[in-house]
């Protein structure tokens, strides 16, 4: 996948999706670190890629 050729809110979703996961395990928040959130956000992230397409 070449960056510098995706559109301005692919590189939002991709760096908003990247940023998530890093405050994810860089914060504590008070719970412990779950896969289901990281599914969440994966899933968030692929249907909001997907929804992009049809703009």
């Amino acid at each position: 996948m070449n960056l510098l050729r995706l559109n301005i809110w692919r590189k939002c979703i991709l760096a908003g999706y990247v940023l998530s996961l890093v405050v994810l395990f860089a914060i504590d928040w008070g719970y412990h670190f779950n896969v289901g959130h990281v599914v969440r956000i994966s899933v968030g992230a692929i249907a909001l890629w997907l929804a992009v397409d049809r703009l």
